[in-house]
């Protein structure tokens, strides 16, 4: 995966834990704060709270974090450059 690109994925998997759904992947330098690629299942994206931070505007997102392979990790709230998410 190229740096600061998005992608989703189409997974069919009867090992999956969550039903079909579109995993957004997100690059390290296009969420706050972790490491490595964040893979997440977008259930709100939060447009009436944007905020600025190093010349760059951010967004808060809300869902579901998975793995590579699809495995529930657990809720996630994280905030995403703004033009990650109109992309």
């Amino acid at each position: 995966m190229t740096e600061g690109c998005i992608r989703h994925l189409d997974k069919e998997d009867p090992d999956v834990d969550e039903p079909l759904r579109n995993v957004w992947v997100f690059a390290e330098s296009d969420y706050q704060f972790g490491v490595g690629p964040l893979h997440m299942i977008v259930d709100q994206v939060d447009w009436s709270r944007p905020r600025t931070h190093e010349g760059q505007i951010w967004i808060d997102v809300h869902g579901t974090e998975v793995s590579e392979d699809g495995r529930v990790i657990g809720p996630r709230q994280t905030a995403v450059r703004a033009g990650r998410l109109r992309g």
